[in-house]
């Protein structure tokens, strides 16, 4: 593991967005806005539960475990407040987080009644998801091509950061003692309670703005069938990628894609500006605690 570094796009929430940002395609705009909806509270969650296990084990031996979970919270704390301010603007726009509370309930739950290494496994799961929705971005950048700036950055960077910090957990899970069985009966249900939230989020965007009105519902399906099914469409890559977890031999980066990576970095460094991450002050604390 290397040390990963926190990032700031410079995106200035103030300045608002339009409602169909992406193109003017609502359906392809309320996809990414359902995602936004769920970030904050998942990536704290996400904090969390590495933050718990990384306690329990000893790292002593393998200091490069600290700093890549350090690099990991502090890229999630980073993310979870610029999704916290995109969600602000979705709010204004008149839209509503409708899973907001199931999310708070089912952190609870999992909270009490889940051991920590099987907590980091719901983890791995969903930090899988968020791997190959960044990988499908940075490798297909003509889905935000119509984009404006703004929201281009902030997609790209998290598809970015996603990809860069994408073994953390993983690598953290098994390092924990976590073993294949199960990481892939926690994956399953993980993929059915992520479809059923972004399902549940992306109908009421829809429906907020009226594309499921009887006058709107046949272009609205049109758009969503080829946002989700075309070619390239997105529910292909996650279903392929999705797959592939399952394996006893899965590896994060079984799926090589820093050059891509790399290669959007450096094209957008001018408008990414470093940052200490809060897991730098992570790995200080628990020094402090350790001696």
């Amino acid at each position: 593991m290397t040390a990963i570094g926190a990032r700031i796009p410079q995106v200035d929430w103030s300045k608002s967005f339009e409602r169909h940002w992406c193109g003017g395609d609502a359906a392809a705009t309320h996809a990414f806005n359902a995602l936004s909806f769920l970030f904050p509270q998942g990536e704290r969650f996400f904090i969390e539960a590495a933050r718990d296990v990384a306690r329990g084990v000893d790292l002593a031996g393998n200091p490069g475990f600290a700093q890549a979970v350090a690099g990991f919270i502090g890229q999630e704390s980073m993310h979870a407040r610029q999704h916290a301010q995109y969600n602000a603007v979705l709010e204004e726009q008149g839209f509503a987080n409708v899973v907001r509370a199931y999310i708070a309930w089912l952190q609870g739950f999992s909270e009490r009644r889940l051991a920590p290494v099987t907590r980091l496994a719901v983890v791995c799961g969903y930090e899988h998801y968020t791997a190959i929705l960044g990988n499908y971005i940075l490798r297909n950048p003509r889905v935000l091509a119509p984009a404006p700036p703004d929201m281009a950055l902030i997609w790209g960077w998290h598809s970015a950061e996603e990809t860069e910090h994408k073994a953390v957990c993983f690598d953290l899970y098994r390092y924990a003692g976590g073993g294949w069985l199960r990481r892939a009966l926690v994956f399953l249900l993980v993929s059915l309670n992520f479809s059923l939230m972004f399902g549940r989020l992306y109908l009421s965007l829809l429906y907020r703005d009226g594309c499921l009105k009887p006058q709107r519902l046949a272009v609205t399906a049109w758009h969503c069938t080829r946002f989700f099914f075309g070619a390239p469409g997105v529910a292909w890559h996650l279903l392929w990628h999705g797959v592939r977890y399952l394996s006893p031999w899965f590896h994060p980066w079984n799926q090589d894609n820093r050059r891509e990576l790399q290669a959007w970095l450096r094209a957008n460094q001018a408008r990414l500006e470093d940052a200490e991450p809060r897991g730098a002050r992570y790995v200080q604390a628990e020094a402090r605690r350790k001696a």
